[in-house]
């Protein structure tokens, strides 16, 4: 096999076929402006279909995702105060403060 594979020379001839095509249609105006539209209307549908399965499983009494990622932050903050606190604890105890815990 000194050259290329037979699949090989097919599809280097139909991308040499369709590149000029396929680089002017790119480079065109019109196609720009249906691919910006084409992106806006899935971001629409998309963020539409997110508010009718959120209102659908608060119906049902049911946590949706933003209710859950609402929860992981505060989750995280807290774990941050508590972290922050230990190290506030750690500190006088190792300098030799005597530390006095409420009964």
């Amino acid at each position: 096999m000194a050259g290329k594979p037979t699949w090989r020379r097919g599809v280097d001839a139909v991308e040499g076929a369709l590149s000029p095509v396929a680089g002017h249609v790119v480079r065109n105006e019109t196609f720009a402006l249906s691919v910006a539209v084409v992106a806006r209307t899935r971001r629409g549908l998309a963020a539409r279909a997110e508010r009718m399965s959120r209102q659908g499983l608060h119906l049902l009494n049911l946590p949706a995702g933003s209710d859950i990622n609402r929860l992981l932050r505060s989750i995280a903050s807290l774990e941050r105060e508590v972290r922050e606190l230990a190290k506030q604890l750690e500190t006088p105890a190792r300098s030799g403060h005597v530390v006095v815990e409420p009964h």
